[in-house]
């Protein structure tokens, strides 16, 4: 019985992060395959925040709803900033629809512009800058 439960356990719990398979392949040699791999699945809870107003003038907040999700509706890029006050830029994952402006963020986050949210995808820190890749809908 024990191993039945620890089976319904393993079987029904929700799926951890993973690159996809385009990634994996963008991947050209050693050094990029290293960076791969020293990413993590990772979970955050954080206020949505259009990264170029936040990093260039510190907006963020309700008071910023509807600027941050008209620069994110425009290309700015958008992120989360977590408890700690850590930014996490958010991009799509994929590698090959995202480079190729298939699937995008900007709708489903310049709705959520200030608010709390949590999120899922493969956390990678390259640079000093820290980036979540979390699944992303069809570009419009």
């Amino acid at each position: 019985m024990l191993a039945y439960a620890l089976f319904l356990a393993l079987t029904q719990a929700p799926a951890q992060p993973a690159w996809s398979a385009t990634t994996l392949e963008a991947a050209g040699n050693d050094a990029q395959k290293q960076v791969l791999a020293a990413a993590k699945a990772l979970t955050i809870t954080g206020e949505v925040v259009d990264v170029s107003c936040y990093t260039q003038l510190g907006k963020r907040g309700p008071a910023h709803k509807d600027c941050g999700a008209k620069c994110v509706l425009n290309g700015a890029p958008v992120g989360i900033v977590t408890a700690d006050n850590t930014l996490y830029i958010l991009m799509p994952e994929p590698h090959h629809p995202r480079r190729d402006g298939k699937v995008s963020l900007a709708k489903e986050y310049a709705a959520k512009m200030g608010d709390t949210v949590t999120v899922s995808g493969m956390a990678s820190e390259h640079g000093g800058i820290h980036t979540l890749f979390i699944a992303a809908t069809p570009a419009p």
